[in-house]
């Protein structure tokens, strides 16, 4: 169970139970996040809330409703922010500093198609491409 995600998304305090296997991970995943888990991953990319709920595949009106009514993500909704979380997990690791990481997501990469990472959080295939592009700088093969 990578600690470091749960880290990522506020420890175990911001879940409803506790998260000690990857299964009880799971079952926190299918019952929701607290809304708050996503907001501090959207506070920790910097992102807008319209920038943010288009990656969650929401209108932006609908994501404000549940920061106001503090409900709950759904699973899909809670899977992305997982992969997120693991973006931001990778890349800490990778550059060791926050700010390094926010400017690498926010530059053109040669190996994403000269596109910078944060235009494609919003895509399952994006986030996996990120990932692997964070592996092979990590492992120093050029990307």
């Amino acid at each position: 169970m990578p600690t470091q995600i749960i880290d990522v998304l506020g420890g175990q305090k911001a879940f409803r139970q506790p998260i000690d296997s990857f299964l009880s991970f799971i079952a926190a995943t299918e019952k929701g996040f607290p809304i708050s888990v996503a907001q501090r991953i959207q506070k920790q990319l910097e992102l807008s809330n319209k920038q943010f709920s288009q990656m969650l595949n929401l209108s932006e009106s609908t994501f404000q409703r549940r920061i106001k009514s503090q409900s709950a993500l759904s699973a899909g909704e809670s899977e992305k922010v997982v992969d997120l979380s693991k973006i931001i997990a990778k890349g800490l690791d990778v550059f060791e500093n926050e700010n390094d990481l926010k400017v690498w997501l926010n530059s053109p990469i040669l190996a994403l198609g000269s596109k910078k990472p944060i235009e494609l959080l919003s895509y399952s295939i994006g986030r996996e491409e990120i990932l692997n592009v964070l592996f092979r700088i990590e492992h120093g093969i050029f990307s």
